[in-house]
């Protein structure tokens, strides 16, 4: 990965960081992603870019942000799915490497079929007041969240005297986020420092 990147994120960086990750918003910007030939380890070469694919990091993620500055803290806000390999991935999160995590069930809509409902978690409302009432922890804000819920959050943050990054993806971003934010980075660009690619999961039969 091209070292421009990594160097113009410390540039943007001040004081202490607090890292924010809305897990369903982060995830879904990073599906889809196309696997760059040039990118596949040697370890899974015998595979086309078509059966790969990108998934967050966390441990990575964790390591390259001590890396290029002061971090103070990662919260991490997600869906709870009751299922054991969940339960064991948040516990990983929280007491291996440390997480501040925030869940809650995932709530179901009704503007869909029965066949294929809308279920969402969101946490808009959690990481806006977090984030407020926390002003004296950080002094830059990294944001993993295209929402555009957030406009609101980091022109306050903003207004504070904090830096507020987005990180993201083309396409997946809103577009009030763009000038609200101080700066932006698109996740492709550090996917190497934050992702990792592994082998499709077969999809259960019908």
């Amino acid at each position: 990965m091209s070292n421009d990147f990594i160097d113009k994120l410390k540039k943007s960086i001040k004081g202490k960081i607090c890292v924010f990750i809305d897990a369903a918003n982060l995830e879904q910007s990073v599906r889809g992603m196309w696997v760059n030939p040039k990118d596949i380890p040697d370890e899974l070469k015998k595979y086309t870019p078509d059966q790969l694919v990108w998934r967050i990091d966390y441990e990575k993620l964790k390591k390259f942000f001590e890396g290029v500055g002061n971090l103070g803290g990662i919260r991490f806000y997600s869906a709870y799915f009751a299922s054991d390999s969940h339960g064991r991935f948040l516990a990983f999160l929280k007491k291996v490497l440390a997480f501040v995590l925030k869940t809650k069930p995932l709530k179901e809509y009704g503007d869909h079929t029965q066949e294929r409902p809308h279920r969402k978690a969101n946490f808009d409302v959690e990481i806006a007041v977090d984030a407020t009432f926390s002003l004296k922890d950080y002094d830059t804000l990294i944001l993993f969240s295209g929402d555009c819920d957030s406009e609101y959050l980091l022109k306050f943050l903003r207004g504070r005297g904090k830096i507020v990054i987005v990180f993201s993806r083309s396409g997946h971003i809103a577009k009030e986020l763009l000038p609200a934010s101080s700066y932006y980075f698109d996740i492709a660009d550090f996917r190497t420092e934050i992702l990792r690619i592994e082998v499709k999961k077969a999809k259960n039969p019908a």
